[in-house]
């Protein structure tokens, strides 16, 4: 998409922000008129077609904010203008200056050294840690990427295991910091479903040798922080049981506040293969997650984000609540990967027909069931692994599907996760066939129709 491939801003680049802010409309009340953004490309850049733009200034960059490179060294005397000409590198200093002077921009650049007139250009570097309620540490957020901007010079770097980025340019003066959340192992997670990019925080402008980010509960990035390092838990833990993992392309939308959560996986689903009407998505938001969104801000998600999850993550949930609900769609985000969209179709299709479960009685309700059952055992399971002080599960027969068989199955000893998740194929669509194919997996088929017998409200 253009707003991943370009770097964008929401004001123009040469207009100087007084103070750092986010306006985060509500889904239903949206204004979704096409609005301006800016950028610098090279001069034979070309845009998409169907992309409408304007060119509002010619630049001279003498260090291009288009390329990927590492700066100049320190010790370069020159540098190579438009692949050429080789100037010094204290007249291209000079003439930066002079240009910042001549339009009331000028600062004194950030000076380092023993002599006052030694200017010394820095690479930003620092960290980027999020609340963990539950621990009360500052955890790493782990590979997210970092941009910095000053001006119309851009650069990027990305979060590392212990939350330390580096970016891939140096400056002389303070810039601009924000934290895309775009991850490095794929997925990307979006501030709401009438989104045109990733969540953005945007940290202010600090010193050029960089700037160190901490996100608190009553921060909206907290949200975005936390969802992203549980999903990046998921996929390891996936690895860990043997559980397939799913597409690694995620869109997943965190919002913030209280209520329920979904895995639709819309961009996987839209229209030949899935919801066919504008209605049928409505109709499903409105069940799934209680989001009422009119026909024009559907419009515009169903043209730029296509949602494969929307989590509910606010901070009263706490850590290991937005950890839970974020296992727990993840987990159905690994199901529809091995089952295909066919399968999920009648599974939502369900869900606007009767509602988020329904009582089990309706047409195609054991695709609902037997989905949900894996969704609550595999979220216990991973939660177990990630706060084993907190006891879960917390409610084993939850409505009419009892999640709480599939783990009383874990525990015969010769089934693995990765065995139960090799049950889930395309056919398994009714409690019959999961307990058929279980009982390939086990010399006591016994305990398996125990398991089952333990819960007497089955549909």
């Amino acid at each position: 998409m253009l707003a991943d491939s370009l770097n964008l801003s929401s004001v123009p680049m040469d207009v100087e922000i007084l103070e750092e802010g986010d306006y985060l409309p509500a889904e239903d009340s949206v204004n979704v008129e096409s609005k301006w953004v800016y950028t610098s490309v090279p001069v034979d850049y070309k845009f998409h077609p169907g992309v409408k733009y304007e060119k509002i200034e010619d630049l001279f960059l003498p260090e291009p904010a288009h390329i990927e490179e590492e700066d100049m060294e320190d010790g370069e005397e020159t540098t190579t203008v438009a692949g050429k000409t080789k100037i010094s590198k204290q007249f291209l200093f000079d003439l930066e200056d002079e240009a910042l002077r001549l339009t009331g921009n000028y600062e004194n650049p950030e000076e380092y050294g023993n002599s006052q007139t030694e200017r010394r250009k820095r690479r930003p570097l620092g960290y980027v840690k999020v609340k963990n309620t539950v621990t009360g540490r500052m955890d790493p957020v782990v590979g997210v990427k970092i941009k910095t901007r000053r001006w119309f010079k851009w650069a990027k770097g990305w979060t590392n295991s212990q939350g330390y980025y580096s970016v891939n340019r140096r400056y002389r003066r303070p810039v601009r910091y924000t934290v895309v959340f775009k991850n490095t192992l794929g997925f990307k997670v979006w501030r709401s479903v009438v989104s045109i990019s990733s969540a953005r925080y945007r940290a202010g402008q600090h010193g050029n040798g960089g700037h160190n980010i901490n996100l608190y509960t009553n921060n909206s990035a907290w949200s975005w922080a936390t969802v992203n390092n549980a999903t990046v838990k998921y996929l390891n833990y996936c690895t860990k049981f043997g559980v397939g993992k799913p597409h690694s392309n995620l869109r997943i939308v965190a919002l913030g506040g209280t209520g329920p959560s979904a895995a639709p996986m819309l961009r996987r689903v839209w229209g030949v293969y899935g919801f066919t009407s504008k209605s049928k998505v409505k109709n499903f938001l409105a069940k799934a997650n209680g989001i009422s969104l009119s026909l024009n801000t559907l419009a515009h998600m169903l043209k730029f984000i296509q949602p494969d999850l929307i989590i509910r993550a606010g901070a009263s949930k706490g850590t290991d609540g937005v950890f839970s609900v974020t296992f727990h769609e993840l987990a159905h985000a690994s199901h529809f990967k091995k089952v295909g969209s066919g399968y999920w179709i009648k599974y939502i299709n369900y869900i606007i027909t009767y509602g988020a479960y329904g009582n089990g009685k309706g047409r195609n309700a054991e695709y609902c069931g037997v989905g949900e059952m894996w969704g609550n055992y595999i979220e216990w399971l991973f939660l177990d692994n990630e706060f084993p002080s907190k006891n879960y599960p917390s409610n084993k027969n939850e409505d009419w599907y009892n999640p709480g068989f599939m783990l009383d199955v874990d525990n015969i000893k010769d089934i693995t996760t990765m065995e139960i998740f090799s049950c889930l194929t395309s056919t398994t669509n009714s409690f019959n066939k999961l307990v058929s194919q279980l009982k390939t997996k086990t010399n006591y088929d016994g305990q398996i129709d125990n398991a089952f017998a333990s819960y007497n409200d089955w549909p």
